[in-house]
Order: C-alpha cells, then sequence, then structure tokens
C-alpha cells in the first residue's frame, strides 16, 4: 500500500510444472487503487495444446 492509501496492484500467472519464461505472465500495473478491473487477455506462446492440457494455472 502507498503512502495515500491505495495500492498498485497486478496479477501474476504460472503454469505448473514449469520453471521457463514461456510459463509467465504478468497483467498491467493498475495505478492508485483498492478495487482493480482486469480486462485483458493474456497469450501463452510456444506451449502445446497437448502441453496446456497437462499444466496447472496458479
Amino acid at each position: 500500500m502507498d503512502f495515500n492509501g491505495l495500492a498498485d496492484p497486478y496479477v501474476k500467472l504460472h503454469l505448473l510444472p514449469g520453471a521457463c519464461k514461456a510459463n509467465k505472465l504478468k497483467t498491467r500495473t493498475q495505478r492508485n487503487t483498492l478495487n482493480p478491473v482486469w480486462n485483458e487477455g493474456l497469450t501463452y506462446t510456444g506451449i502445446t495444446a497437448e502441453d496446456m492440457a497437462r499444466k496447472t494455472l496458479r
């Protein structure tokens, strides 16, 4: 929380198992809010549909 009582939240998404950069995404930061709304589409690249079926989103 900032000195003004607000925050700069964002969301990190990880596909597990896996530790490569292709398994990690992050939304844009919503500045100065305690009630963020994300309306973003995030796309994983370099991952096949077969791989996606074996992974878990965290």
